[in-house]
């Protein structure tokens, strides 16, 4: 009987649209990965950088699966672009030695907090109070690179997928993608207000390259993966460093 049972369960699962097979394996990974316990792992920038993109990543996992499930999987474009933003950049910090790692992660926090003095800027200029505490941020000692080329891939992504050595063309490619429904483009008007016969606007939704989650679920691997491999570049001990690779894959 339990064999019939068996068969019939399987039956059943290759019934289902992939999208859904693969959102419940994203939600299933994304309450593992994100239940363990790491506040063990040595405080380092390193260590803060792995662990903290990982756990965004896995949040914004989530959300994509909750929604793609409830029918909203085209209007997932801005949390699918933060989601391949942080594949990069794990891959990124991945690829670089171990002795350039340090520098790297200060080096992203300076382009950071440049960042965050500009929207001070702009905010007194236009007569809004910040609360932006500038003088904290200047006292913040960064050990940044001095390299022109490690400034720019801190800085720019595109930089950074041309820097590592894997190909990232494909998540590089989603990323682009996702981007152009991420923000108000033109392209993103005409796609919700399409013109459509005589009519000067219709009704409509961005399109989705990753429709089955087929590449997210393949992206997730890598994150997990890359995030603990750095913990484990780091010294960071074995069964501490793979506890979330571990939880992932008893996810599946």
């Amino acid at each position: 009987m339990s064999g019939r049972r068996s068969k019939k369960d399987r039956r059943a699962q290759h019934a289902r649209p992939k999208y859904l097979i693969n959102a419940d394996f994203a939600l299933r990974s994304a309450d593992a990965v994100l239940a363990v316990d790491l506040s063990e792992v040595p405080l380092s920038r390193v260590n803060q950088f792995a662990v903290g993109w990982m756990r965004a990543a896995f949040e914004q996992s989530r959300v994509i699966a909750i929604l793609t499930k409830g029918g909203m999987g085209h209007a997932t474009a801005p949390n699918r672009r933060a989601f391949w933003e942080l594949a990069v950049r794990l891959l990124w910090l991945a690829g670089i030695d171990r002795s350039e790692r340090a520098k790297a992660a200060d080096t992203m926090l300076a382009n950071g907090r440049s960042t965050e003095k500009t929207t001070h800027t702009h905010m007194q200029s236009m007569g809004i109070p910040s609360d932006i505490d500038i003088a904290a941020m200047e006292e913040f000692v960064l050990d940044t690179s001095s390299e022109k080329a490690m400034r720019e891939q801190a800085k720019n992504l595109t930089e950074a997928v041309k820097a590592t050595e894997l190909n990232l063309g494909v998540i590089y490619r989603l990323w682009r993608e996702d981007s152009t429904w991420a923000h108000a483009s033109g392209f993103l008007a005409g796609r919700y207000a399409p013109a459509e016969s005589d009519d000067t606007m219709g009704v409509g939704k961005p399109p989705h390259i990753d429709n089955d989650l087929e590449a997210h679920r393949l992206a997730t691997m890598a994150i997990v993966f890359c995030a603990g491999y750095i913990l484990t570049d780091e010294g960071v001990p074995s069964e501490l460093a793979s506890a979330s690779t571990v939880a992932f894959y008893q996810a599946r």
